[in-house]
Protein backbone atom coordinates (compact mmCIF):
# COMPACT_ATOMS: atom_id res chain seq x y z
CA UNK A 1 0.00 0.00 0.00
CA UNK A 2 3.07 2.45 0.77
CA UNK A 3 4.25 2.45 -3.10
CA UNK A 4 0.98 2.97 -3.80
CA UNK A 5 0.88 5.87 -1.84
CA UNK A 6 4.12 6.76 -3.19
CA UNK A 7 3.55 6.48 -6.83
CA UNK A 8 0.36 8.61 -6.51
CA UNK A 9 2.52 11.46 -4.86
CA UNK A 10 5.23 11.21 -8.07
CA UNK A 11 1.96 10.95 -10.40
CA UNK A 12 0.74 14.35 -8.70
CA UNK A 13 4.14 15.99 -8.82
CA UNK A 14 4.72 15.04 -12.17
CA UNK A 15 0.85 16.47 -13.49
CA UNK A 16 2.17 19.73 -11.52
CA UNK A 17 5.63 19.77 -12.23
CA UNK A 18 6.32 17.99 -15.63
CA UNK A 19 10.15 19.28 -16.57
CA UNK A 20 11.16 19.04 -12.46
CA UNK A 21 12.99 15.45 -11.71
CA UNK A 22 11.21 13.59 -8.91
CA UNK A 23 12.88 10.94 -6.64
CA UNK A 24 11.95 9.17 -3.72
CA UNK A 25 13.55 8.17 -0.48
CA UNK A 26 17.16 9.04 -1.85
CA UNK A 27 19.26 11.99 -3.21
CA UNK A 28 21.37 10.54 -5.87
CA UNK A 29 25.15 11.52 -6.80
CA UNK A 30 24.08 13.41 -10.24
CA UNK A 31 21.63 15.61 -8.15
CA UNK A 32 20.41 18.55 -10.12
CA UNK A 33 17.89 20.91 -9.39
CA UNK A 34 14.71 21.88 -10.08
CA UNK A 35 13.58 18.44 -8.26
CA UNK A 36 11.67 17.18 -5.60
CA UNK A 37 13.09 14.39 -3.18
CA UNK A 38 9.62 12.61 -1.40
CA UNK A 39 10.45 10.99 1.78
CA UNK A 40 8.54 8.94 4.09
CA UNK A 41 8.96 9.87 7.68
CA UNK A 42 6.67 7.99 9.80
CA UNK A 43 3.92 5.39 9.77
CA UNK A 44 1.33 4.46 12.65
CA UNK A 45 -0.62 0.90 12.41
CA UNK A 46 -3.09 0.18 14.20
CA UNK A 47 -5.42 -2.88 14.08
CA UNK A 48 -9.53 -2.41 14.21
CA UNK A 49 -11.71 -5.32 14.35
CA UNK A 50 -11.35 -8.54 12.58
CA UNK A 51 -9.29 -8.40 10.08
CA UNK A 52 -9.58 -4.36 9.43
CA UNK A 53 -6.12 -2.33 9.84
CA UNK A 54 -5.90 1.27 10.26
CA UNK A 55 -2.39 3.49 9.52
CA UNK A 56 -1.60 7.10 9.11
CA UNK A 57 1.74 7.29 6.68
CA UNK A 58 3.72 11.14 7.48
CA UNK A 59 5.38 12.32 4.20
CA UNK A 60 7.69 15.13 3.52
CA UNK A 61 8.39 16.61 -0.06
CA UNK A 62 11.63 18.40 -0.15
CA UNK A 63 11.97 21.09 -3.14
CA UNK A 64 15.28 21.66 -4.26
CA UNK A 65 15.13 25.12 -6.42
CA UNK A 66 17.31 26.20 -9.53
CA UNK A 67 17.04 29.81 -9.13
CA UNK A 68 20.03 32.26 -8.08
CA UNK A 69 20.56 32.23 -4.24
CA UNK A 70 18.25 35.81 -4.23
CA UNK A 71 16.09 34.24 -5.82
CA UNK A 72 15.39 30.80 -4.00
CA UNK A 73 13.29 31.72 -1.15
CA UNK A 74 10.64 33.49 -3.86
CA UNK A 75 10.39 30.59 -5.52
CA UNK A 76 10.28 28.11 -2.93
CA UNK A 77 7.26 30.28 -1.36
CA UNK A 78 5.68 30.04 -4.80
CA UNK A 79 6.12 26.04 -5.14
CA UNK A 80 5.05 25.71 -1.78
CA UNK A 81 1.41 27.85 -2.71
CA UNK A 82 0.57 25.03 -5.33
CA UNK A 83 1.21 22.38 -3.20
CA UNK A 84 -1.23 23.52 -0.57
CA UNK A 85 -3.34 23.97 -3.31
CA UNK A 86 -3.19 21.02 -5.33
CA UNK A 87 -2.60 18.10 -2.57
CA UNK A 88 -5.99 17.89 -1.47
CA UNK A 89 -6.35 14.37 -3.55
CA UNK A 90 -3.39 12.11 -4.51
CA UNK A 91 -4.86 9.65 -6.25
CA UNK A 92 -7.46 8.22 -4.47
CA UNK A 93 -5.93 9.20 -1.11
CA UNK A 94 -7.19 12.24 0.95
CA UNK A 95 -4.36 14.55 2.28
CA UNK A 96 -4.19 15.50 5.89
CA UNK A 97 -2.38 18.36 7.69
CA UNK A 98 -0.56 19.96 5.77
CA UNK A 99 2.77 22.17 6.76
CA UNK A 100 5.83 23.68 4.63
CA UNK A 101 8.41 25.06 6.28
CA UNK A 102 11.94 26.65 4.47
CA UNK A 103 15.06 25.29 5.81
CA UNK A 104 18.76 26.33 4.48
CA UNK A 105 16.87 27.08 0.66
CA UNK A 106 14.83 23.96 0.82
CA UNK A 107 11.10 23.38 0.82
CA UNK A 108 10.29 21.17 3.06
CA UNK A 109 6.17 20.29 2.47
CA UNK A 110 5.09 17.61 5.27
CA UNK A 111 1.39 16.13 4.80
CA UNK A 112 -0.16 12.69 6.28
CA UNK A 113 -2.08 10.11 4.99
CA UNK A 114 -4.77 8.00 6.53
CA UNK A 115 -5.47 4.76 4.89
CA UNK A 116 -7.38 1.14 6.24
CA UNK A 117 -6.66 -2.32 4.66
CA UNK A 118 -8.83 -5.21 5.19
CA UNK A 119 -6.56 -8.29 5.01
CA UNK A 120 -7.55 -11.18 2.94
CA UNK A 121 -7.24 -14.69 4.75
CA UNK A 122 -7.35 -17.32 2.50
CA UNK A 123 -9.59 -19.64 4.19
CA UNK A 124 -10.23 -23.58 2.73
CA UNK A 125 -13.39 -23.90 1.28
CA UNK A 126 -14.64 -27.16 3.28
CA UNK A 127 -14.11 -30.94 1.75
CA UNK A 128 -16.80 -33.69 1.24
CA UNK A 129 -16.29 -36.37 3.59
CA UNK A 130 -17.65 -39.99 3.02
CA UNK A 131 -19.80 -41.77 6.06
CA UNK A 132 -20.20 -45.39 5.90
CA UNK A 133 -23.28 -45.89 7.44
CA UNK A 134 -24.12 -50.04 7.11
CA UNK A 135 -24.00 -51.42 10.61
Amino acid sequence: MVAEIKQAIVYKLKELYPTHKRYADDIPQKFTPPAFVIFQISQDYSKRLNTKNKSRISFDIAYFSDKPVTAIKSDCLVVQETLFREFDLVGTFKVLNKSAEIVDNVLHFTFDINYSEVKVESINPMQTQTTNTNI
